[in-house]
């Protein structure tokens, strides 16, 4: 009789969310109101508060069953307060979307829309919407993100090569500010203390990796001011400049480029859902270029703001950045070829990409490490296997791998990518969500190559997402012979940049040691588990005008 009586309930509750949805006969039917009530594409239509007031009724039915032991009253009393709840709750969700949209209806905005999954992973709501999985999803969804294209029209988000807000950009973001504010929402803010909004910045990776991390994190900076400014908690906020790590189209086309330069509003209900997010965000790798593929002209505006520094400060002639201006290009020789001698650097505006320069050089005296030809360019990343990247959502396989990216074919086509911490704003701190990885914690590592010792001191690598803790310190002692001299000097000492990547052969560690040496940069292979010894690596360097590689596995130094 009870599970009766429930079911009844439950049937009762989803003929009331689809009661203001049904459609006319011919047009759909039972289906076509299925569709409309829980998954219906318009971002102003009440999916969340439908879903919220079916699942609401059902578990405030078992509830009231439990309590009042068959009590039909107690079972229907449960039923509506769980109705009540639920509706209240989705609501909210379907209110924030549509509030939203409409702000990008009005000032003609890029808007997407993405839910954060009770695991941590984004997911597009137009993808969700395609899932059967949607209402499961939906229920469990831990926050959101809302993604805001700067294309340029109107102005764009900010002023050129600046993190002041076009006038514009005040209008909308000051809309979008009241929208997530709890008070001017209704809301008390005590109903969501624990309430965590980031804002992150995103460029495309057209001109310098570390003036668009620079840039980017002015610019989500100023953005989270303005929602503080706007009364939004300033404890509740947290910005990051992730520069080009984090693409979400291709960087070979202008709209791909377009796509990829945004901001982002992450809204994460607690800080336990919000390290989750952080924790298991991945780069789409596939999206990363090879340094030949970046041969052509750069359109960021971190490259205007090169080619103003290299022209003695004169602005360059164009509005925004979706226009192009030339700049150097680093472009490696095919296989086996011998390299050009590299010359000295030009002007960013006098280069182009019809008269591209060798990315090789070397820097001061060359040491061999003796190695081979560097025939095949996959020979230096052999071992590492496919890069881990952003999870599909609707998959059986725990880790997606990302099938021929480019810069894993060998660390010379690659170049450095910086990204900026989050930090919170209201006192700059860097938010930490991880442990490091065992091993890489500060350690050094080292080993001889050639009768040659190379040491790299201050390895340290976060377990989430293999993201880089501290920059390394490298050291290479030329014909190093403790016997003669226990405690010579140096012949290379750097403070190199170093890209760090999920694999499924384990943390690909990719330093780049800008033709010191001869060396151009340096692949370590560490066991995602941690360890003693490197798994395997590689040193790519120039001697004689040819790439050479050797075979580099370092173990922590005693």
């Amino acid at each position: 009789m009870k599970s009766r009586t429930i079911r009844k309930i439950g049937a009762a509750g989803l003929a009331f969310s689809l009661a203001g949805c049904a459609t006319a006969p011919g047009q759909g039917g039972i289906n076509q109101a299925f569709n409309d009530t829980f998954n219906n594409p318009d971002p102003c239509a009440n999916n969340a508060r439908n879903t919220g007031i079916a699942l609401g009724v059902l578990a405030g039915a078992l509830i009231g069953a439990k309590m009042g032991d068959k009590d039909k009253g107690a079972i229907l009393a449960g039923a509506l307060l769980g109705g009540a709840a639920g509706g209240f709750i989705g609501a909210d969700i379907d209110q924030r979307r549509c509030d939203l949209a409409k702000v990008a209806r009005e000032y003609q905005l890029q808007m997407q829309f993405a839910a954060i999954t009770k695991d941590g992973r984004v997911v597009d709501v137009a993808e969700l919407d395609r899932s059967q999985q949607a209402s499961s999803v939906k229920k469990n969804a831990i926050g959101s993100v809302v993604s805001l294209q700067d294309d340029g029209a109107g102005g764009g988000h900010f002023e050129t090569n600046s993190d002041v807000l076009t006038r514009r950009a005040e209008q909308y973001f000051s809309a979008i500010a009241d929208i997530y504010n709890l008070n001017k929402a209704g809301q008390a803010p005590g109903q969501q203390a624990d309430r965590k909004l980031l804002l992150v910045g995103h460029t495309d990776d057209t001109g310098s990796s570390k003036l668009n991390a620079e840039l980017s994190e002015r610019r989500a900076r100023a953005v989270a001011d303005y929602l503080q400014r706007r009364g939004i908690p300033r404890e509740q906020v947290f910005y990051q400049g992730a520069g080009e790590v984090y693409p979400v189209a291709d960087n070979n086309t202008e709209d791909g480029r377009a796509k990829n330069r945004r901001v982002e509003i992450v809204e994460m209900t607690n800080t336990e859902g919000f390290s989750r997010y952080l924790e298991e965000r991945r780069p789409n790798y596939h999206f990363y270029r090879s340094t030949i593929a970046q041969a052509a002209p750069a359109h960021g505006e971190a490259a205007n703001a090169q080619a103003q520094a290299a022209t003695g400060g004169a602005r360059p002639n164009h509005s925004n950045a979706s226009r192009p201006i030339s700049r150097q290009v680093a472009t490696p020789p095919a296989p086996g070829r011998t390299l050009a001698a590299t010359p000295a650097r030009t002007p960013a505006s006098a280069a182009t990409s019809s008269s591209p320069v060798a990315a090789f050089k070397t820097v001061g005296k060359p040491i061999d490490f003796g190695g081979t030809p560097m025939v095949d360019a996959r020979l230096a990343a052999a071992g590492i296997g496919k890069l881990e990247q952003k999870r599909p959502l609707f998959s059986l396989i725990s880790n997606a791998y990302a099938d021929d990216v480019p810069v894993l074919a060998d660390c010379s086509q690659d170049r450095p990518r910086i990204t900026g911490a989050v930090k919170a704003l209201k006192d700059g701190a860097t938010y930490r969500v991880a442990e490091h990885v065992p091993g890489l914690y500060g350690k050094s590592w080292t080993e001889r190559v050639n009768g040659h010792q190379i040491v790299i001191n201050k390895v340290a690598v976060l377990a989430s997402e293999a993201s880089l803790a501290q920059m390394p310190e490298m050291k290479v002692y030329a014909n190093y012979d403790p016997s003669v001299n226990r405690n010579p000097s140096p012949d290379v000492t750097l403070r190199p940049a170093v890209n760090t990547y999920l694999a499924e052969g384990g943390i690909l560690y990719r330093i780049f040691t800008n033709g010191a040496a001869g060396m151009q940069c340096v692949d370590i292979l560490y066991p995602r588990q941690g360890g003693a010894a490197a798994k395997g690596g590689n040193i790519v360097y120039a001697r004689d005008n040819r790439l050479y590689v050797s075979a580099f596995k370092p173990v922590i130094a005693n």
